[in-house]
């Protein structure tokens, strides 16, 4: 089982995609928030790990791609192929603290 993501994991990303942050971005105007991309946007486990609950009856709001990478050996042999999957985000005004909540907004 994987061990759980800290808050400041949850917040933290090994890069950023400027495509990705665009669409974001798309999806804040149709909502109509002012929501940022890598600071306000995040899917619910996320959301979870920083303390908050996504409100009941919130469906995902932006939907992007992800692509994971090929996997080498030394020889650089792929050991596991890479895939493509959907990473489906929530906004900030998506969710509610939990008590006991930690964010700490940037």
């Amino acid at each position: 089982m994987a061990e759980a993501m800290t808050a400041e994991q949850a917040r933290t990303f090994n890069g950023i995609s400027l495509s990705n942050a665009a669409l974001v971005y798309a999806a804040a105007q149709a909502r109509g928030c002012d929501c940022e991309p890598y600071r306000d946007w995040f899917t619910y486990d996320r959301w979870l790990a920083q303390g908050f609950q996504v409100k009941k009856g919130e469906h995902a709001s932006a939907h992007v791609p992800c692509f994971t990478r090929d996997i080498l050996d030394e020889d650089g042999n792929v050991i596991k192929k890479g895939r493509p999957w959907t990473s489906h985000l929530f906004c900030r005004c998506q969710t509610k603290l939990i008590e006991g909540g930690d964010r700490v907004d940037a």
